[in-house]
C-alpha cells in the first residue's frame, strides 16, 4: 500500500495461493522505499484510506451476531474459512485474541462500482488494516486496539514466495502481508505485542458497504465541515446520517481533519454507530436475516472460529454498547524514521515499555483505566513494595474439613503467589478466622498478603524465621489480585467505550 510519501507497498494474490511481490516503478514521482507495486502514488492512497474502515467493520460480525436469535445453521454456512496456523487456538471459552485484519479485496465488483468509489484501478489483495480484539475470561468485555500500520517492527524469518529461507528482518508491520501473507503478519503481531492470536478474521470493503447498507445507514459526526476531494465527502458541521458509500468516504477523508489521529477517531465513531444499529435490527428475525448475511458475506474466518461460532453467538447474546472499549496503542513516535535496507523509511514508533504494560494487562483482562485511590486509603497502611509472585506461603487447614488448604493454597496461587499446602490439620481444629502467622523478616511480604486476605488476622511469630504460613479458617473466602505501589501507579491508557464515541 502507498504511504503518504507516495512509496507503495503492494501484494498481488491469487486466490489462496502463497504471495507474490511485484515491484514495479510507479507512472509518478516516487522515493525509494519497501515492497513495490504499479499504480499512482495517489490511487495508492485512496486505497489505503478505504481499507482503514475495513476491519472496524469485521469487529461487528461477532458483535451483532451474538444479539440475534444466534447462528442459524444456514447463516453458520455462509462463512468462508482461509488457511492460517493458530495452534492449537481457543475455543468457545476463556479469553481469546481475535485477529481483523482489512484486506482489499474485489470480489463482485464492476468496473463502475471501482470508478464510483475511487478504489483506483489496480486489483489484487492488499492488508493495510490490523485490529488486535480481545475478549475477556468471562466474555463479557470486549477491548479493541488498532495497529498502525507504519509501525516498526522485526518481521519474523520466514520462506518467501519460491520458498527460500529469509532471515529475520526490519520493516513496516504492512509489510509482513506482502512478504508471507496473513501468516507471517500474525506471526509479526505475536512478536511485536507479546499476545498470542487465537483467531482470525478477515473483512472486504465491499462487503463493508453492503452491512452499512443493509442496517439502514449509520449517524455520524463531525465538528467541523468535510469537503474532501479525494473521497468526494462533503458534510457540514454536525450529525449526518449516512449511507455505504458516504460512511467509507467518511472513514477514509484525511486531509485536514487531523490527519491520521482524527481519521481514527472519526473510524471509532462510525464503528460505534454501525454496532448500535447492528444490534438494533439484528433481534428482527427479517431484518436481521439481511444485516446477517451482508456481514457473513464481507468476512472470512479460521476454521476454529467457524466451528465455534454458535456457542460464541448465545454467549454475545447480552453484549452492550458499553462493554465495547478502544484503545490506544502508546506511540513515542508517529513521525519517527528507521533506515531499512539502506533507505531511509518513515515510520511509528511505539513506546515499547508502555506498550508491553498495556498488552499484558489486557491479556490478564485488567483495568486500563483505573480509580484513583483516595487519600484516606493511601495514609492509612504502608504501601505495598514486594509483588505476590516472590512471596512463598505455606497452607495449613485450621477447619478439620478434608480439602481446605489444597482449596486455599489453589487460589493464593491463582491470585501470584508462590503457595503450597501441608498434609493434615494443625491442632486447633474448627477455627473461624484465617490467621496469617509469620516470622519478623517477613513484615513487607506479609503487608502485600494481607491486602489480598484482609478478612485474615496477623500473627507474628519469632521461631518462624523467614517463613510465612497461613492457617484457613471457616471464613475463608477468595484471595484478592494485589498490586505493589508501582504498578498502581501505572499510566491509565486512552480508551473510550462504544457507547462513549456515539454522536449526541
Amino acid at each position: 500500500m502507498a504511504d503518504d510519501s507516495g512509496s507503495w507497498d503492494a501484494v498481488a494474490l491469487d486466490s489462496e495461493r502463497a504471495p507474490k511481490v511485484v515491484v514495479e516503478p510507479s507512472r509518478g514521482r516516487r522515493r525509494a522505499g519497501g515492497p513495490g507495486g504499479p499504480g499512482s502514488a495517489r490511487e495508492a492512497v485512496r486505497r489505503r484510506r478505504n481499507l482503514m474502515a475495513t476491519a472496524a467493520a469485521s469487529a461487528v460480525v461477532l458483535f451483532a451476531s451474538g444479539a440475534a436469535w444466534g447462528f442459524q445453521e444456514f447463516l453458520q454456512g455462509k462463512i468462508q474459512t482461509v488457511d492460517i496456523d493458530l495452534g492449537e487456538g481457543s475455543g468457545p471459552k476463556g479469553s481469546m485474541n481475535i485477529l481483523l485484519a482489512g484486506v482489499d479485496r474485489r470480489d463482485g465488483m464492476s468496473t463502475a462500482d471501482i470508478k464510483r468509489l475511487r478504489l483506483g484501478r489496480e486489483a489484487g489483495a492488499r492488508s493495510d488494516t490490523m485490529m488486535l480484539m480481545h475478549i475477556s475470561e468471562d466474555h463479557s468485555k470486549v477491548t479493541v486496539v488498532s495497529l498502525p500500520r507504519d509501525t516498526l517492527v522485526n518481521i519474523p524469518a520466514h520462506k518467501d514466495s519460491e520458498g527460500k529461507r529469509v532471515p529475520m528482518q526490519q520493516g513496516k508491520l504492512t509489510w509482513a502481508y506482502s512478504y508471507g501473507g496473513r501468516q507471517l503478519m500474525k506471526d509479526t503481531i505475536e512478536d511485536h505485542t507479546g499476545l498470542v492470536v487465537d483467531h482470525y478474521v478477515e473483512v472486504n470493503f465491499l462487503g463493508f458497504l453492503k452491512v452499512v447498507d443493509a442496517v439502514g445507514g449509520v449517524d455520524v459526526c463531525t465538528e467541523q465541515a468535510i469537503d474532501d476531494r479525494a473521497s468526494g465527502l462533503k458534510l457540514s458541521p454536525g450529525t449526518h446520517h449516512v449511507d455505504g458509500a458516504q460512511a467509507l468516504a467518511f472513514a477514509r477523508a484525511r486531509h485536514g481533519l487531523g490527519e491520521d489521529i482524527g481519521r481514527m477517531q472519526r473510524q471509532q465513531v462510525f464503528l460505534s454507530s454501525l454496532l448500535k444499529q447492528s444490534l438494533s435490527k439484528i433481534k428482527d428475525p427479517v431484518r436481521g436475516t439481511k444485516v446477517l448475511n451482508a456481514m457473513l458475506e464481507s468476512v472470512r474466518v479460521d476454521a476454529g472460529l467457524k466451528k465455534d461460532a454458535p456457542k460464541l453467538a448465545d454467549q454475545f447474546k447480552d453484549l452492550s454498547l458499553d462493554d465495547v472499549e478502544f484503545a490506544k496503542v502508546p506511540i513515542a513516535n508517529q513521525a519517527g524514521s528507521a533506515l531499512i535496507g539502506g533507505v531511509n523509511q518513515s515510520v511509528v514508533l511505539w513506546d515499547e515499555s508502555e506498550a508491553r504494560k498495556l498488552f499484558k494487562r489486557i491479556d490478564r483482562d485488567e483495568p486500563l483505566a483505573e480509580p484513583k485511590p483516595t487519600a484516606t486509603a493511601t495514609a492509612a497502611s504502608k504501601p505495598i513494595t514486594i509483588p505476590p509472585e516472590q512471596i512463598s506461603v505455606q497452607v495449613r487447614n485450621g477447619t478439620g474439613v478434608t480439602g481446605v488448604a489444597k482449596k486455599a493454597s489453589a487460589g493464593l496461587t491463582a491470585a501470584g503467589f508462590r503457595a503450597s499446602w501441608l498434609m493434615g490439620v494443625v491442632q486447633r481444629q474448627n477455627t473461624k478466622p484465617t490467621v496469617i502467622r509469620y516470622g519478623p523478616a517477613r513484615a513487607d511480604s506479609v503487608r502485600t498478603l494481607a491486602a489480598s486476605i484482609p478478612f485474615a488476622k496477623l500473627q507474628k511469630v519469632d521461631a518462624l524465621g523467614t517463613r510465612i504460613e497461613v492457617v484457613v479458617g471457616s471464613e475463608w473466602a477468595k484471595p484478592k489480585a494485589v498490586k505493589t505501589a508501582a504498578e498502581q501507579a501505572a499510566p491509565e491508557y486512552e480508551t473510550r467505550t462504544a457507547a462513549q464515541n456515539l454522536c449526541g
